[in-house]
């Protein structure tokens, strides 16, 4: 009797070929590729890879590795733009002369200013209610939750309420 049809990752990692491929999906992920250009990558289609991540925590792991280093260099760029950074910039003047031409370079260093919305998002992710600019709103809110005062109504809620006072004054009588 035979033993069962080995999978693709299983296949994978018979042939030596699982971490070269686990690294790969690492990486594609970080740089931002979906799960169907992965599983072309691969050579198997979207419904293999989805099958294989459920069954295959190995795998899974990949992706979700990818993601977060995707997310972290994601929260590094807003970093940077939040507290400014410094930059160089080139520029190539070619002066042409009777007898040859002459190419200068000349750099210039140069400093992007912080960003007051990328300040904003990283207060407040970090550093909650505190840094958001609708605090009082929320306070406020979070007070009448705690209280039950919230009641939430929407534009027909008296004839809700006149309707509602005229059902239970029939079923009265």
């Amino acid at each position: 009797m035979k033993g069962k049809m080995l999978d693709t990752y299983e296949k994978w990692e018979k042939s030596g070929h699982l971490d070269e491929k686990l690294e790969a999906i690492k990486e594609m992920v970080a740089k931002r590729a979906t799960q169907r250009q992965v599983a072309e990558y691969l050579g198997i289609s979207e419904k293999t890879i989805i099958k294989l991540r459920k069954v295959h925590p190995k795998l899974n792991d990949a992706f979700s590795y990818g993601d977060e280093v995707l997310k972290n260099t994601l929260l590094d760029a807003i970093y940077q733009k939040a507290i400014g950074f410094e930059y160089e910039e080139s520029q190539t003047i070619i002066e042409e002369t009777k007898t040859s031409n002459k190419k200068r370079i000349t750099k210039y260093k140069k400093r992007a200013l912080p960003d007051v919305s990328a300040i904003k998002y990283l207060l407040v992710i970090h550093f909650g209610i505190e840094f958001n600019e609708k605090k009082a709103e929320l306070e406020l809110m979070a007070r009448r939750l705690e209280k039950d005062e919230e009641e939430w109504t929407n534009e027909h809620s008296d004839e809700t309420n006149n309707r509602t006072q005229r059902v239970r004054k029939q079923s009265k009588k």
